[in-house]
């Protein structure tokens, strides 16, 4: 009996000790770093930046941020662009995995969502890029068809609507929460559920609306939130595939970043503490969308709302 518990205190600490070490590792590796960089961005967004001679405390690099030209547009693509790019991702994943969830598991899975997910951000843009263009392979496959014989005038590629990037980051995007939620498919039992919502009269669409998503969504909620954050601030595909001028806010602040003049830093600050105010709307509007969609589910579920549903007037005691 001594051994035993001597062995389960042993145990205990052990844990307890890695945990520490996980802890350490993750403070000194990533949130220590960021921290630092946050703070000096701030101190920078606000004219403190003493490396540059600027020591006078102040809104003058929000000013200046805002009166850059183009710099609402650049918002509202990025904010267009991204949470429309995420919802759509969003929207054909689970769509796809409803309907063939049943065929595919998570290893055959991930075999044939591997190219997509190894595949770099900007190969991918550049290669959809290519057969977007007005003369790019779609164009040319359909130039004999409709009689064309010179590209339309039209701009596909580097739209003013962000059309190309959102379908470019829905590319790159689906991919990977088609994985993330066949291994969520994993840890619910899906079969036993979809046979008691068969039974009880739903459709297939329905089930998996009413009885699997629900158990599907927590478990897939951080990995959202990381999509809706990266298409909020992505760099390179935005460059190859979106609209330049303006453009969205992260490649309007590379740009600064990258200036020859040094001072462009402080307004460059100050749109970075912009996208990082972007990115916790999205986040704010993912919380809201899921409140939103809780009460509706709640209120549809009461509503009950089967396919064999007994009529009124069937000659049953009311």
């Amino acid at each position: 009996m001594g051994e035993a518990l001597h062995q389960v205190i042993r145990e205990t600490t052990d844990g307890r000790a890695l945990r520490m070490v996980v802890l350490a590792i993750v403070m000194l590796g990533l949130v220590i770093p960021i921290a630092a960089g946050f703070r000096e961005t701030g101190r920078a967004a606000f004219g403190v930046m003493p490396v540059i001679g600027a020591a006078e405390f102040g809104l003058a690099p929000w000013r200046h941020f805002l009166d850059l030209p183009g710099v609402a547009t650049s918002l509202r693509l990025s904010l267009v662009t991204g949470l429309g790019a995420s919802l759509l991702s969003l929207v054909l994943a689970i769509g796809f995995c409803a309907t063939v969830h049943d065929r595919m598991d998570r290893r055959s899975g991930g075999r044939m969502l591997a190219p997509f997910l190894a595949a770099p951000h900007a190969a991918m843009a550049i290669g959809l890029a290519f057969v977007l263009a007005p003369s790019g392979w779609v164009a040319r496959l359909l130039a004999p068809v409709l009689g064309l014989d010179q590209p339309p005038g039209l701009a596909i590629v580097n739209d003013p609507w962000g059309i190309a990037l959102i379908i470019g980051l829905t590319v790159k995007e689906m991919p990977f929460l088609l994985l993330v939620i066949l291994s969520a498919l994993t840890q619910i039992p899906v079969r036993v559920h979809m046979a008691a919502g068969r039974a009880l009269g739903y459709g297939r669409g329905i089930v998996w609306i009413k009885l699997i998503m629900p158990q599907v969504w927590p478990l897939i909620r951080l990995p959202v939130l990381v999509v809706i954050a990266y298409s909020l601030s992505v760099v390179d595909m935005a460059i190859i595939l979106g609209p330049s001028n303006p453009p969205t806010l992260a490649v309007l602040l590379t740009r600064l970043f990258s200036d020859p003049d040094i001072a462009m830093i402080l307004p460059a600050s100050a749109g970075g503490l912009v996208q990082a105010g972007m990115v916790m709307l999205g986040f704010a509007v993912l919380w809201g969308a899921e409140r939103l969609m809780r009460r509706i589910g709640f209120w549809w579920l009461r509503e009950g709302g089967a396919v064999h549903r007994p009529s009124r007037d069937c000659g049953l005691p009311r």
